[in-house]
């Protein structure tokens, strides 16, 4: 996590006071289908503007790197969003994947609906089959 420290740090110091920082931060999960995964996620990610990158344990229990360009819509208080990108930390991007100790790299897909009217922000969004919640703490 240590990359993701040094990150938060760059961007803090060379973003104007107009941008949007972000850092993500926890995540717990529930999945759509049955199975024994992990739910507890230690995610700690950095939003800046359109993009996202970071770390978090994925749901077979490896560690997981995620980059990702994306959008949002605001209204009023909610803050509707979606990022696409690669992430790598994954066996198959598709399907099960305990076995094995290499790791693919796999495309990511992450809507999600946050709740804005604090600097600490709730977020709920949808990562393949597990409903996410995490929250942001807006930095600027």
């Amino acid at each position: 996590m240590k990359p993701v420290i040094l990150l938060t740090l760059l961007l803090a110091t060379a973003t104007p006071a107009h941008a949007e920082l972000a850092l993500l931060a926890g995540g717990w999960s529930t999945h759509l289908s049955s199975g024994d995964y992990n739910e507890t996620h230690k995610a700690a990610l950095v939003e800046y503007k359109n993009y996202m990158a970071g770390t978090f344990t994925n749901s077979y229990g490896r560690e997981t790197w995620v980059a990702g360009y994306g959008g949002a819509i605001q209204r009023g208080h909610w803050r509707l969003s979606g990022h696409v990108g690669l992430m790598r930390g994954y066996e198959r991007c598709y399907g099960a994947g305990r076995e094995g100790d290499n790791t693919k790299v796999c495309p990511m897909a992450y809507p999600a609906l946050t709740y804005t009217r604090y600097r600490v922000q709730p977020q709920l969004g949808l990562l393949g089959e597990a409903v996410v919640f995490i929250v942001r703490m807006r930095l600027y």
